[in-house]
């Protein structure tokens, strides 16, 4: 089989999951990212055999089970680098992309603390944006997902500066050592009743410890992480929200020390973002 009808033919089989534009988006970007066949090459060597046929349609199979496509290339891109992802990571999101932007742009912190690092997106980012007066701290309950996180962090150069620990937010008791001067957090925040509107590719891949919370306690991981005494006084606490709690959260930081809270929409208009300042 040609390049062109391997190309034709995969987006036709994806078509009925993804629809017609994304479903050439995911196949270009297989064949571009995991083949190394970009989109000059499948136009000026199209009528050209195809000669990954085996491996394709492994990939197109795994695929049409609603796989992730970064999992099968094994990497998310996210503010401009590349993170490698395991089933045991979320996927990078562009909405935990436009929180870090928030952060950056203020001025850099010396100690950082991220609750639920996952990939490491945000603990990584940050280092590497702010440079070497930060030092970062990154909390996760998976250790697998650690790993992932220890790699990206060796791959983008801060390893010295991240500290990564296998910690439980929801039992953990801190210490007097533990105060830093900014915390950022992306918990779960996607209720059990709203899993069933998710499409497969997140909702039967993504680890679901990092996605779901029960319906009858959706701020347990705000409530948690808001009451420890995590901050120095004047410290900044950040969360990326579910859209439906923008309100309940703000009350939440408001009545535990926190003053000048704000909700903040995303590029969507959804209320996505909650900052807090510790009281002095």
């Amino acid at each position: 089989m040609t390049l062109r009808e391997t190309y034709n033919r995969s987006a036709a089989r994806l078509e009925p999951l993804y629809g017609p534009v994304e479903a050439r988006a995911v196949v270009d970007r297989l064949l571009e990212e995991k083949y190394g066949i970009g989109r000059i090459e499948r136009a000026t060597e199209g009528e050209a055999e195809f000669p990954h046929g085996g491996d394709w349609e492994n990939d197109l199979q795994r695929l049409e089970r609603w796989e992730p496509v970064q999992y099968l290339i094994g990497y998310g891109d996210f503010y401009g680098r590349r993170f490698a992802v395991t089933g045991e990571t979320l996927i990078p999101r562009g909405e935990t992309e436009e929180l870090v932007r928030h952060i950056c742009s203020g001025p850099p912190r010396g100690r950082v603390l991220d609750i639920g690092t996952g990939s490491g997106a945000i603990a990584v980012t940050l280092a590497a944006e702010w440079g070497g007066e930060t030092r970062v701290e990154a909390w996760d309950i998976s250790a697998g997902a650690l790993e992932v996180a220890k790699q990206n962090a060796r791959n983008h150069g801060v390893a010295e500066r991240v500290r990564f620990v296998e910690r439980d937010v929801l039992t953990y008791l801190p210490s007097e050592s533990d105060r830093f001067d900014l915390v950022v957090s992306n918990p779960p925040y996607v209720t059990e009743s709203e899993r069933a509107e998710m499409r497969p590719n997140v909702a039967d891949y993504e680890p679901a410890g990092a996605l779901f919370v029960p319906d009858d306690d959706p701020l347990r991981f705000y409530r948690a992480i808001a009451s420890l005494p995590l901050l120095r006084p004047g410290g900044e606490l950040w969360f990326e929200i579910n859209e439906r709690f923008g309100s309940p959260i703000q009350e939440l930081l408001s009545s535990t020390g926190y003053t000048g809270v704000r909700v903040m929409r995303d590029l969507n208009g959804r209320d996505r973002f909650v900052r807090g300042v510790r009281r002095d």
